[in-house]
């Protein structure tokens, strides 16, 4: 929980820095999980950003979606705790009139435990990016290795019912091992002083669990090197999360997200 604050610290810290461009905007998100036998199932996931036009000086940021990105993962539940899954995703970028397309390979482990009410998740994901550049036809490719901790805290008894409010929080850090050369996505700028990341993603949400789905509405946040100069691109986005629950016997399965 230390890491978790002082990273949030440092990257809202950033916003303040002259040249940073700090945009404003919605990100919906779609997630699904089944069950296929016995623990071994799949999750899929749909998410979108788009940003409202911004001026820096004399030059206009046209709004519009920024990003769309759909992935699914089959993964192994091995017990309670840990998981196992590959995947592959798709994304469509559009940076300021700069087109990209990308695919993506997945491979993560997560892992789950509680204290008290209160659920942890951790997940360490590496991706295997090759981003296509739409106005020149390079293809390059890029390393990413991804960790994230989330955690919920439910304002009900999980262990007498499954249906409730419930608050939630997280943050994912990005190390770009290897970064694309051929346009903006996922190439390797710099990275963020002692922490060694290039990119981070801060969530806060407030939600509802129905049983078989939930739903939240937050505030997210993201920081990531925009250019070799270190400036930062600041994403300030209300996000709307459905969650559908298809057949996991346990619902903590979710977090696995």
């Amino acid at each position: 929980m230390k890491r978790f604050f002082f990273l949030l610290i440092i990257f809202f810290s950033l916003q303040i820095k002259a040249q940073d461009l700090n945009l404003e905007g919605f990100s919906p998100n779609y997630y699904q999980t089944g069950n296929f036998y016995k623990g071994f199932g799949y999750n899929l996931n749909i998410s979108s950003v788009s940003t409202l036009t911004e001026k820096m000086g004399n030059k206009e940021f046209p709004g519009g979606q920024a990003h769309f990105v759909a992935q699914a993962l089959l993964i192994q539940k091995f017990n309670k705790h840990l998981t196992a899954g590959l995947g592959y995703g798709y994304g469509s970028h559009n940076i300021f009139g700069l087109k990209e397309t990308e695919n993506r390979y997945l491979g993560q482990v997560g892992y789950l435990h509680n204290f008290k009410k209160i659920t942890f998740n951790h997940r360490l994901r590496f991706e295997y990016r090759m981003p296509t550049n739409m106005k020149t036809g390079i293809i390059d490719d890029a390393s990413i290795l991804r960790y994230q901790t989330y955690v919920t805290l439910p304002f009900y008894n999980p262990k007498e019912k499954k249906k409730g409010f419930y608050v939630s929080a997280s943050n994912e850090a990005f190390w770009y091992l290897e970064g694309a050369n051929n346009g903006p996505v996922s190439s390797k700028n710099g990275t963020f002083g002692e922490t060694g990341c290039s990119e981070d993603w801060v969530h806060l949400a407030g939600g509802y669990n129905m049983g078989k789905a939930r739903v939240e509405l937050g505030y997210c946040y993201q920081a990531l090197v925009r250019n070799p100069k270190l400036e930062v691109r600041n994403l300030n986005l209300v996000q709307l999360n459905l969650y559908i629950n298809l057949n996991w016997d346990d619902l903590q399965s979710w977090w696995y997200l």
